[in-house]
């Protein structure tokens, strides 16, 4: 009877200890598969935050505290962008570094007419501007200087006339000139150890000479004349072609204060009563 009560009591400990330990290992697994329920929503959340942007909003770029593709400040656009970067590059002056605002609505304006026209496109795509000033004519009128690359010059040229037709219609009581960017070479900038000549194209005479026939362009200049007065002062006459008096006669103004402010030197603009 004693061992029949002994084992009948160990039998019932190990009974309730395998239960114990059934129970535990349920539980403990209850607890995995809901910690795998609490994942799974999140893993779905993730996937949906990465879903493909449609074809129709365009592709945006995510960047570090973006949720969603949506930026916190403002979306980049590519294609504004994009004709950021082709009006910047119509300004070639690696010396400054930012356009000034004329310069950059002169880019602009450039731009438009490479895009609205086919006959401009091909020759206007590969030129571009140094810088732009504006002077002021009279109290009411006032001109812009339009300087480009020296080495771009001769095919700015072959589209100055329709070129000065279109941006003065942008820019009203404004006449427009195109000049080439040159420079000019003082002679304390000689190397002695070379001690090679200064070239000719680079003397204030030549430079000035060439400012002058590019404010008058496509005109040709037939004479000039050094006036001397008598307290020492110069006055520079020059003869235009009188073929194109009709169409230059109300820019002689604009002329004449376009050089005095380039060179401070003054000249005077006349037609011949006849040429020889």
């Amino acid at each position: 009877k004693g061992k029949g009560k002994g084992k009948g009591k160990g039998k019932g400990k190990q009974q309730n200890q395998n239960q114990g330990k059934g129970k535990g290992k349920q539980q403990g697994g209850g607890g995995k598969k809901a910690s795998k329920a609490n994942q799974k929503p999140k893993k779905q959340q993730q996937r949906k935050q990465k879903e493909k942007v449609s074809s129709e909003t365009g592709r945006r770029r995510r960047g570090k505290g973006t949720k969603g593709g949506q930026t916190k400040g403002k979306q980049i656009d590519i294609a504004q962008a994009r004709l950021e970067l082709i009006i910047r590059s119509k300004y070639q002056n690696p010396s400054k570094g930012s356009p000034t605002p004329l310069e950059s609505k002169i880019c602009q304006l450039l731009v438009d007419l490479e895009a609205s026209s086919r006959d401009l496109k091909p020759h206007l795509r590969d030129l571009g501007i140094v810088s732009a000033r504006k002077i002021n004519i009279t109290t009411t009128k006032k001109a812009i200087v339009i300087f480009v690359p020296k080495l771009q010059h001769q095919k700015w040229q072959k589209l100055q006339d329709r070129l000065v037709r279109e941006l003065e219609k942008k820019f009203s009581d404004e006449d427009v000139l195109f000049i080439a960017q040159r420079k000019v070479m003082k002679l304390c900038q000689i190397n002695p150890k070379i001690n090679a000549p200064r070239p000719r194209t680079q003397t204030i005479t030549a430079v000035q000479n060439e400012i002058l026939n590019d404010i008058v362009y496509p005109t040709k200049i037939v004479g000039k004349r050094t006036r001397f007065r008598v307290g020492g002062k110069r006055l520079l006459k020059v003869y235009l072609d009188p073929k194109d008096s009709k169409d230059i006669e109300q820019r002689i103004p604009t002329y004449e204060a376009v050089y005095r402010k380039l060179t401070k030197k003054n000249v005077k603009f006349l037609f011949p009563r006849y040429v020889i």
